[in-house]
């Protein structure tokens, strides 16, 4: 029988791709064949007004987040979003190498890799004993902050916060909060640690870094394929799709500044 790390490299991957992709379709879709059109007074506004209104569409939320809201927006927003998750998966030096084999456009972001810590740039990506090669980012002093330990601490604190948030708002009785709210941050939890682990090549031995990059791998796999089904498909459709459909509907058919 295959490693778990193999398994989860060559089946599990592979199908949560294929998953995804037909959730994406059906979410996008919906949104597609189930909108409707409102009843609009056009008023014409300049080009200016335009972009002034887009940038604030963005922006609005965040304001209000910060001034109604200001843990939410430290942990939530800030830890979670902007500092945490976003840099982690994106730009992290190991995710780079593992998307530059799947997508080769993907190795121009290689100057901007964050190492896994401060004090090493050095990149193992497949066996704690060879394959080593120098990440060299252009941040510079910025590594101190921008490196793999620090962004994993913002996120987990952010992490930490959405479950606690969330169970409190179960536990009284928000009907928004659903099982698989209740899940998936516990899940999102056990990725990033293992994530960490498997970066540090912890607990040593090339066995354990098999099994634990494996489990950091399946437990990823079963992410994306839950992703189009949960509140978190925001930040790939529904976010983006939102505001702009907000800027259209108040800026640019209503006129409003």
């Amino acid at each position: 029988m295959k490693e778990l790390l193999e398994l989860a490299l060559w089946v599990f991957f592979p199908v949560a791709l294929v998953i995804f992709a037909f959730g994406a379709a059906y979410r996008i879709l919906r949104y597609v064949f189930l909108y409707q059109k409102g009843v609009y007074v056009h008023r014409s506004t300049g080009a200016g007004a335009k972009i002034k209104g887009l940038v604030m569409t963005f922006l609005n939320p965040i304001i209000f987040n910060i001034r109604t809201k200001p843990i939410d927006f430290f942990a939530g927003l800030l830890a979670l979003h902007f500092v945490g998750l976003i840099l982690l998966i994106f730009l992290l030096a190991q995710h780079v190498a593992y998307l530059s084999a799947f997508i080769p456009f993907y190795s121009l972001l290689w100057p901007f890799a964050l190492p896994i810590s401060s004090i090493t740039g050095a990149l193992t990506v497949t066996s704690p004993i060879g394959g080593e090669i120098r990440v060299s980012p252009i941040w510079g002093p910025l590594t101190v902050v921008l490196n793999g330990d620090v962004l994993t601490i913002f996120s987990l604190i952010g992490i930490g916060y959405k479950i606690v948030e969330k169970l409190w708002e179960k536990a009284h009785g928000a009907k928004n909060v659903r099982v698989g709210d209740l899940l998936i941050w516990p899940l999102l939890f056990v990725i990033v640690v293992t994530g960490w682990l498997a970066a540090h090549h912890y607990p040593p031995g090339i066995e354990n870094y098999r099994l634990v990059l494996g489990l950091h791998i399946a437990a990823s796999a079963l992410f994306v394929a839950v992703w189009p089904f949960t509140k978190f498909f925001h930040f790939v459709w529904g976010y983006w799709y939102g505001k702009l459909h907000e800027w259209y509907d108040v800026v640019i058919k209503r006129g409003a500044h």
